[in-house]
């Protein structure tokens, strides 16, 4: 927890928080940083921690974002995605026996917000973007596609909505198929309401909220 409260730090050198300040204002982007305990690195990128229901730090993946577009940076510059462990291991800060074991992005929120019905997604930033237009839902992401596994048993008892990215709708029915004891409902929305633009640029939900976030400021 040392090391997390470290990087703990609201900062437009963060690509992602710049995003978000410009998108919401800086008021809700705190907010959200502060509720999902988002760090960042010296380099500016930022650092989704896991913290699970008890409110045990699992993880940190390291994502570098545009601050003007709100998407990874992807050009070979530097990874797109790096995890806080291997840095913590290569500086000899964690025992090289030490095994990585991950839990949904927000699940720390859970027993805060008992009532609340659950809303998952698959990319940490879309579940960060939605709760700031979307409080009615507890947001929280697998971390990707394929994370769609055991570590949604946690959501045992809660009615659960699923929206896949555009493309992993059939993938993810068939996934919480394997869940028989969990509530969740898997949505189209995207695949019903994604432009043919949206649809070429592999669009996710947060795409969709941004865009039209920008164009409701746009006609002000």
């Amino acid at each position: 927890m040392e090391i997390v409260r470290k990087t703990l730090l609201f900062t437009p050198k963060n690509g992602f928080i710049a995003f978000l300040s410009d998108v919401f204002g800086e008021e809700t982007a705190k907010s959200l940083v502060e509720k999902y305990r988002i760090g960042t690195t010296k380099d500016g990128y930022a650092v989704f921690y896991q913290f699970d229901i008890r409110d045990r730090c699992r993880a940190g993946k390291i994502i570098p974002y545009n601050p003007r577009t709100g998407h990874r940076i992807k050009d070979g510059s530097v990874p797109a995605a790096m995890w806080v462990h291997s840095r913590l291991k290569a500086l000899h800060q964690l025992p090289d026996d030490w095994t990585l074991s991950q839990c949904l992005f927000g699940e720390h929120l859970l027993p805060l917000c008992p009532e609340l019905p659950v809303a998952l997604v698959e990319a940490e930033k879309t579940a960060v973007i939605c709760s700031a237009v979307f409080p009615e839902f507890l947001w929280l992401a697998t971390g990707g596609l394929g994370q769609f596994n055991d570590r949604v048993k946690v959501l045992l008892g809660r009615h659960v909505i699923a929206f896949p990215d555009l493309g992993a709708c059939d993938r993810w029915r068939k996934k919480a198929k394997d869940y028989p004891l969990l509530d969740i409902t898997v949505s189209d929305y995207l695949e019903k309401n994604a432009t043919p633009q949206q649809r070429e640029m592999g669009a996710d939900l947060a795409d969709l909220v941004v865009e039209e976030r920008r164009n409701d400021r746009a006609s002000i």
